[in-house]
């Protein structure tokens, strides 16, 4: 800010907030004005530096309306479009009554998103299904990033391809984009047996991985059988059945009969509402290679991009995206369809993709709960779930994205599911009456999470003293917690105020402005690491903290979930302190954790003094940690609890052991 005002500009953003990812430019549209100035105000929008003016001034009647006093507040409108490179940017919203003194009235995180690829499949033609071995040609680049490979894909089949063949008819048609010259690719052999849709998948020099769908269609019956992809994360890939272009005799009478596919009574699968960077990924995953190690065959199922399944530290399970349903056999040993399906949530996509399983294989449909689904999709629309129930259906089903559950289609879900799964006691409000239904904890896994020693080495190398408070958390913040980590960072700060030296190990990001006022109050006392390795690093840097702390307060946001940082903090052997809501509410208060009615700034700090000012205390709140994670956090217990639900409600085979 450069200057003061007498008074403080008033203003009101119509663009939706936080920004939202837009290709190269970001959009902002509301009003602004200084009450009781002589001269119509200004704005700007600063972004690194960069000052922004606005496209023009838009009449607001509803401003002068509201503000009967103001003669400027009837133009007062403005609307900014400002183009940037991609990347994420921290930018201000400014205004002026005099052209001198500028006062900043919001800040804005900007995220500006990539160029999509570009690219396209050539040869042969797409008029006609390909049904004999044939190379592939097309082009493909991106304009930021320099292409390092090009991999074809149909089905179950992966084909490398010859990049970097020079085509001046596409530099021609890009004469801005140097990269478009040298854009050509050519299968490297003829495309083997398999069936599917063709699309391109590039990857770029900086790891990024991009996909180019095409109307191209693949359906070569005979044929050299394709080599299994590289060897990845997952069980190995020689196992999968890759070229079935018939069932069995009896299975084809089967099919004949039912209309639906035969399915093999150890087989599972799960479906997940994002890839394997989404927070319920690890849960999954658990879940599925604990069910594998008892003898069941398991698939994750994700809406795309299944190659994140890298992010995961251990998966035993074989992932496919819900384009390539078609081949959902294929990835169980036995080449058979599932018999249960796990849906991971209510959310919309994932409802529609169980639907299709279920119709193709009479496969008994499950669906977890882990949030208050109904809030989450009141806070992404801005509108109350009893009014959007009101709605038609048509105008229903334009505003509900696929990513959220539906108001009407999620709860006919539930009803028609063999048997619903819940993460914490309250969701079970959610669930129809008399439904079987199950709590399944998540857990922590033991071999990385146990009681560890202060890691005094690493509080040194770390710069922190012997005496130093030192709590950790680890996640990304989001604008569900902002709040709560903004109490969190409030209460580090207030203890240092108070003259305890506290420092918070802080891994993960923070992505939304909710520090609007900046960080320099909090930097001093802030260690922030980034992205960490969970397995390797993660419980190694848990080490050096005296105290884990889960911000918040009882609500419809927390009193419906579970965090899933919380039986990592048990794990590890220190006292937790946390509110009374969902995991609060159930364990015991000075004896298990530190329990507090509001988990906020102030709260946090009086229970960090209290509980360092007594180290018998600490260490019994130490001792009950760790000993309600090692009675309630195990993946093998919550893998064997539903497992025995699965069998109750279906005919899924029993445990070999059983």
């Amino acid at each position: 800010m450069t200057g003061t005002a007498a008074l403080a500009p008033l203003h009101g953003l119509e663009t939706p907030h936080p920004l939202q990812p837009t290709q190269n430019y970001f959009q902002l549209v509301g009003w602004a004005f200084v009450p009781g100035a002589p001269r119509p105000s200004r704005v700007r929008v600063v972004v690194d530096g960069q000052v922004f003016e606005p496209a023009g001034t838009i009449e607001r009647p509803d401003v002068a309306a509201t503000y009967p006093g103001e003669p400027h507040a009837l133009r007062s409108g403005f609307k900014f479009t400002c183009y940037l490179p991609f990347g994420l940017y921290i930018g201000f919203l400014e205004v002026s009554a005099d052209d001198r003194t500028w006062q900043r009235v919001r800040t804005l995180v900007i995220p500006v998103s990539s160029h999509p690829i570009l690219g396209a499949v050539e040869k042969p033609p797409a008029d006609r299904i390909i049904t004999r071995p044939v190379r592939i040609e097309g082009w493909c680049f991106h304009p930021e990033f320099t292409v390092k490979e090009i991999v074809l894909q149909f089905g179950n089949v992966e084909v490398p391809c010859d990049y970097g063949l020079e085509r001046p008819d596409v530099a021609a048609r890009f004469p801005d984009r140097p990269a478009a010259r040298h854009s050509g690719f050519i299968t490297t052999e003829n495309l083997p047996r398999g069936s599917g849709r063709v699309k391109i998948r590039a990857r770029t020099e900086c790891g990024r991985v991009y996909f180019v769908t095409s109307t191209h269609e693949v359906h070569i019956e005979h044929g050299w059988i394709p080599k299994p992809p590289p060897p990845s994360p997952v069980r190995d890939l020689s196992t999968l059945a890759w070229a079935r272009p018939t069932l069995p005799d009896e299975a084809a009478a089967r099919l004949s009969q039912t209309g639906r596919r035969p399915v093999g009574d150890r087989n599972i699968l799960f479906v997940l509402y994002g890839d394997f960077s989404a927070n319920s990924a690890l849960h999954v995953a658990s879940l599925a290679n604990e069910l594998i190690g008892l003898g069941y065959d398991c698939v994750v199922a994700v809406p795309d991009h299944k190659e994140t399944l890298g992010a995961l530290p251990r998966a035993a399970f074989m992932a496919l995206d819900f384009d390539e349903l078609d081949h959902l056999p294929a990835y169980y040993r036995n080449g058979l369809g599932p018999r249960v399906v796990h849906a991971w949530t209510s959310r919309e996509n994932v409802r529609r993709f169980c639907g299709a399983v279920a119709a193709a294989y009479g496969s008994a449909v499950f669906v977890h709960l882990e949030d208050n689904e109904q809030e989450i999709l009141e806070t992404r629309v801005g509108r109350s779930f009893s009014e959007l129930a009101a709605l038609p259906d048509a105008e229903l089903d334009a505003l509900v994205p696929a990513i959220l559950s539906h108001p009407r289609r999620a709860a006919e879900f539930l009803r028609g599911a063999a048997g619903v799964t819940v993460i914490v006691e309250r969701l079970k409000e959610h669930v129809p009456p008399g439904h079987p239904c199950a709590l399944i904890w998540p857990a922590a896994d033991q071999r990385c999470f146990f009681p560890r020693p202060r890691d005094e080495r690493l509080r040194a190398r770390l710069g922190l003293r012997p005496r130093d408070i030192v709590l950790f958390y680890h996640g990304n913040t989001h604008t569900s917690n902002a709040a709560e980590m903004r109490s969190l960072y409030e209460a580090v700060a207030l203890l240092n105020r108070r003259g305890r030296t506290t420092q918070l190990i802080r891994t993960g990001r923070d992505f939304p402005d909710f520090l609007p006022e900046g960080d320099a109050w909090i930097r001093p006392y802030l260690i922030p690491l980034g992205h960490v390795g969970r397995a390797k690093h993660l419980p190694a840097l848990m080490a050096a903290a005296d105290y884990f702390v889960q911000p918040g307060l009882p609500g419809t946001f927390n009193d419906y979930r579970f965090p899933s940082k919380l039986p990592e903090f048990f794990s590890l052997g220190r006292p937790v302190i946390l509110p009374h809501t969902n995991l609060g509410s159930v364990v015991r208060h000075g004896e298990d954790a530190w329990v507090l009615p509001r988990a906020d700034a102030a709260a946090i700090a009086d229970a960090i003094e209290q509980l360092h000012g007594n180290p018998a205390l600490v260490e019994k709140l130490s001792r009950g940690a760790a000993a309600f994670a090692a009675e309630h956090f195990s993946w093998p217990r919550s893998a064997r609890r539903l497992l025995e639900f699965y069998c109750s409600l279906t005919p899924l085979a029993q445990p070999a052991s059983s």
